[in-house]
């Protein structure tokens, strides 16, 4: 494994020019995700559009060295601080498979709750199947009736002796459809309501756990699942963190899975502006070139505008990830903000490519239909303006 491209980000290493916060060891960690997508995801992106990823795929991940970024040397993983998942976010917004399967970070946003609230037990038994590519995760978390409201899901666990026993569905989970271990956001206290919710794990083959794919537009490769729970038993053990305590683990953690979305935003709208950047100088019309229209050459400069004010604003925020400093509101803004910057410059693109760009196996394509979805999922550009509107309120 290349595990040891992986250091802590120093948060004083931004150029003058460009305020990038990358140093060399970080841009050796993105070479490796990027030469990944390159050379294993994109030669097979459309057998993943058809059947999903395989488990070969995740064992090349796990040979690039971009699974299980956070896990401690202690138990054989890099250690690295969570800026490496900003790295590989914006790597997996710039490569057009990964628009095929955006579902290799999410894996590392569940390992992140191991990390910080895991037993020994469990650290013990998952992060050494982590590291290899042989624990698929996936967060159980969305109802089909709760959306972004987690506190409004149905899905309950009940004590019975040593055992829980889990009742409800979950929807829209990425790497749900083969997750080796999905965990699961259920009610313990529903009286309670938000202060009674436990995040407990429930492993594929459980009797009772169901798991189904669903077809998407974009991210067709990601295994988005459909997950229903019958009466399935698992160990009391399983619990991660305390019993009731689960909303108190992810809000601290929303911002940080924001802010990995808002990543691939920022790299996807810089890489089809230079592919339609080039495109346009090369692609002839009437006799001249594209990029010789005055039209083109406006939405071009205010394409690169905005997609260069998005950065310094995304900058800006990569220097508080290694300290968890990112505030709830500043999530939000940047959600809003690079997700609704993304759409716009693909849907420019598209524009500017015209026919090809229509053609369900261009690259741009593929690009624009992933990025459809990042203004929805992990909070949608609307609840992001709600969240930001309550605090006018006080």
């Amino acid at each position: 494994m290349m595990s040891g491209v992986f250091l802590k980000l120093d948060p004083t290493n931004f150029d003058t020019e460009s305020e990038s916060p990358y140093g060399e060891e970080m841009e050796m960690f993105r070479n490796s995700v990027r030469a990944f997508f390159e050379r294993e995801v994109e030669p097979r992106y459309r057998e993943f559009e058809a059947a999903g990823t395989d488990r070969a795929i995740w064992h090349k991940a796990a040979e690039y060295g971009i699974l299980g970024a956070t896990i401690p040397e202690e138990y054989g993983g890099p250690g690295a601080d969570r800026f490496s998942i900003m790295v590989a976010a914006e790597e997996l917004g710039y490569a057009p498979s990964g628009a095929t399967c955006g579902s290799f970070i999410g894996t590392d946003i569940c390992t992140n709750f191991l990390v910080d609230f895991g037993t020994e037990e469990q650290k013990q038994k998952y992060f050494p199947k982590i590291l290899t590519g042989d624990c698929v995760q996936g967060m159980g978390m969305t109802e089909a009736e709760s959306g972004s409201d987690a506190v409004s899901i149905r899905t309950t666990a009940v004590r019975d002796g040593d055992e829980w026993v889990i009742n409800g569905s979950k929807i829209y989970i990425s790497n749900g459809a083969k997750a080796d271990v999905v965990y699961v956001l259920c009610k313990t206290a529903p009286e309670l309501r938000g202060r009674g919710i436990s995040l407990i794990i429930v492993e594929k083959g459980t009797p009772g756990f169901t798991q189904n794919r669903m077809i998407t537009q974009g991210y067709k490769g990601g295994d988005t699942g459909e997950l229903f729970f019958d009466d399935v038993r698992v160990p009391v053990t399983n619990l991660v963190g305390p019993e009731n305590g689960a909303m108190g683990m992810f809000l601290p953690n929303m911002a940080l899975d924001r802010l990995q979305i808002v990543a691939r935003s920022m790299g996807a709208a810089e890489r089809a502006f230079k592919m339609t950047l080039e495109h346009c100088q090369n692609r002839r019309l009437f006799g001249q070139r594209l990029i010789d229209f005055q039209n083109t050459q406006f939405v071009l400069a205010q394409m690169e505008t905005e997609i260069r004010v998005g950065r310094a604003f995304y900058n800006s925020l990569l220097r508080k990830v290694s300290g968890n400093t990112i505030t709830d509101a500043e999530s939000s803004m940047a959600k809003i903000w690079l997700t609704e910057l993304e759409f716009r410059t693909l849907d420019n693109c598209v524009q500017l490519w015209g026919g090809q760009a229509w053609m369900d196996d261009h690259p741009i394509s593929r690009m624009f239909t992933a990025a459809r979805v990042q203004r929805i999922f992990a909070g949608a550009t609307e609840l992001m303006k709600h969240t930001l509107g309550k605090r006018y309120l006080s």
